[in-house]
């Protein structure tokens, strides 16, 4: 009688554990499930260009209010995009998005990125530059 008394536990453990184990299974597919609902684009841009937009955004704060010219600061774009195997960086919305973090940072207003000299040759090669940088301004 305790043998069988012990089998029924057991088998009533094991029917719990087995349920906790499938609960647990559950529970884990649905953090697997939040985080690549998380890995969603960040800060306007995928997570894997957000280090490219923190880098245009470090530069064109080191640079604002300076004498870099027009011409220069495209250059200046191109060598960072490089680095990070971009090839046209006036194509990635995280470069104006970058652009615009780094002027806020520098404490140019909004209403004032198209007068910063530097930025013409950028703000003339696409005509939703300014919107972009503009936006850029929430990162």
């Amino acid at each position: 009688m305790a043998a069988l008394l012990a089998m029924s536990l057991a088998g009533c453990s094991f029917s719990y554990s087995s349920a906790s184990i499938s609960e647990s299974l559950e529970s884990s597919s649905g953090s697997v499930t939040s985080s690549s609902e998380s890995s969603s684009p960040k800060g306007g841009v995928g997570k894997d260009k957000l280090p490219y937009r923190d880098d245009v955004a470090n530069l064109t704060y080191s640079i604002a209010g300076s004498s870099m010219t027009s011409a220069e600061f495209p250059n200046a774009l191109s060598r960072t995009a490089r680095q990070y195997k971009i090839s046209n960086w006036a194509q990635e919305k995280a470069t104006y998005y970058g652009i615009g973090k780094g002027l806020k940072k520098a404490g140019i207003a909004k209403e004032e990125v198209a007068n910063q000299s530097f930025l013409a040759n950028v703000l003339a090669g696409n005509k939703d530059a300014l919107k972009l940088i503009q936006e850029g301004y929430r990162y």
